[in-house]
């Protein structure tokens, strides 16, 4: 009887130890994948990022070419407010 209970707990252990192995497994390709989309994911919001700058400086410089004058008196604007900022600091 006590070798059947022997043989039991050594059963118990052996599968007890093969589960921890298999959710190891499972767990290093579960990281594996989240690691691979959250690379995919940063790779998209990098490519939308320049996409959006492009046009952002795309706009801006059709702004200037369509209205230069307007441009030339933002920018004097602009100036004027910070060397006024800078010379009260």
């Amino acid at each position: 009887m006590n070798a059947t209970l022997k043989t039991n707990a050594k059963s118990s252990d052996d599968d007890l130890s093969q589960q921890i192995e298999d959710l190891r497994e499972d767990l290093l390709k579960l990281a594996a994948t989240v690691r691979n989309e959250m690379s995919d994911g940063i790779e998209e919001a990098g490519r939308q990022i320049s996409k959006t700058g492009r046009e952002a400086q795309t706009t801006a410089t059709n702004a200037v070419i369509g209205h230069p004058l307007t441009a030339v008196g933002i920018a004097a604007g602009i100036g004027l407010l910070l060397g006024l900022l800078a010379r009260k600091g």
